[in-house]
């Protein structure tokens, strides 16, 4: 694809979402949703390779549906009170049908048996976008409507995710799909959050957004695509072995590092309100994806596989200098932010 075309429908996909953030009617809500998926979907298949246009067709057609119901909830809701307004009161069914759309966009559980298999067919740079700023709009339509309608639901759904996201990763040898499957645990925790302290949600937003950036770059840079290809990154320079490990722990919220606020901030709130039971049980889900991101972490770690000793040290024989990229200075940066930035977001947890 031109790049041209590739930077117009980015800033497409962009404005689409500024469309959602910023809009009080439901229908340019739902303009804006179509505007960027429909932007998305020719970035999604620029490979054309079977299974990236595999991977791009069920995300269209789950975008679709969520679309659907989405449209069908607001006709309801514009048909009983004659206004397209969203300030206005939801009633049960527009209630529902926004949940289950949500739930398909976000993918939550039980709607998430789609998110696995299409980050898996698509190339990292374009399951980032998926991951990460495609969930903004839904999730700031859901922090809008989560102290009015189904929190209960809402509570469960982010329950589930939870427990599904930590148990479905601990088969998983492909990265795209661990990766998936922490995505999906990490909403969970987001979404519960979201039904007690909104700003709270938001902050815990913000640091996933940074954290899993972060990785998903730097497993593009490094070429790993598989727990086997981890091997591969004490080749290219001993600092990658030290950054995937430190990222990989942050996204898993083990303290000291910036990703232990998410949890942390989840469970200060839930604590708060005397939901033991309930943040026990999310221990566990957690518990369950560390195990996953411990592993990864352990491969990385050991860089002496049996292989030739020129081919582990190869990176010590490359004698030419070349000053850095644009990308390598985005990781760099970004790393330092998902992993030692806990100085910086405690005040703002504090705050909060």
């Amino acid at each position: 694809m031109h790049r041209t075309i590739s930077t117009f429908l980015f800033l497409t996909v962009i404005s689409g979402t500024v469309i959602v953030i910023t809009s009080e009617n439901w229908f340019i809500i739902w303009v804006g949703l179509e505007l960027s998926t429909l932007a998305l979907v020719p970035m999604l298949c620029s490979s054309f390779s079977p299974r990236n246009v595999e991977a791009t067709i069920k995300y269209f057609l789950i975008q679709a549906l969520s679309a659907a119901l989405l449209l069908n909830g607001a006709l309801i809701q514009a048909w009983l009170t004659g206004s397209w307004s969203i300030l206005d009161p939801v009633n049960n069914v527009t209630a529902l049908c926004l949940s289950i759309a949500l739930a398909f966009k976000l993918g939550l559980a039980p709607c998430h048996f789609w998110f696995p298999d299409v980050l898996q067919g698509l190339p990292f740079f374009q399951g980032l976008v998926i991951a990460t700023w495609q969930k903004i709009a839904p999730l700031i339509l859901l922090f809008y409507f989560s102290q009015l309608i189904f929190s209960t639901l809402l509570i469960t759904t982010g329950l589930i995710s939870i427990l599904i996201g930590g148990w479905g990763g601990l088969n998983q040898t492909q990265i795209r799909k661990i990766l998936a499957f922490s995505s999906i645990g990490n909403m969970g925790w987001i979404v519960i959050t979201s039904a007690y302290s909104v700003k709270a949600a938001i902050t815990m937003l913000i640091i996933y957004l940074i954290i899993n950036t972060t990785v998903f770059l730097l497993f593009d840079y490094l070429n790993v695509f598989t727990l086997g290809h981890l091997n591969t990154t004490s080749q290219l320079s001993p600092i990658s072995v030290a950054l995937v490990i430190l990222t990989i722990l942050s996204l898993g919220g083990l303290p000291p590092l910036t990703g232990f606020i998410l949890k942390l901030t989840s469970l200060h709130y839930l604590i708060t309100n005397e939901f033991i039971l309930l943040t026990s049980i999310m221990i566990v889900g957690s518990l369950l994806s560390l195990f996953f991101y411990l592993r990864i972490s352990f491969n990385t770690s050991l860089i002496l596989f049996p292989q030739h000793i020129m081919s582990i040290t190869a990176w010590r024989n490359n004698s030419i200098t070349s000053p850095l990229t644009s990308k390598v200075w985005l990781i760099s940066i970004l790393s330092i932010l998902s992993t030692l930035a806990i100085p910086l977001t405690l005040p703002l947890h504090i705050v909060i």
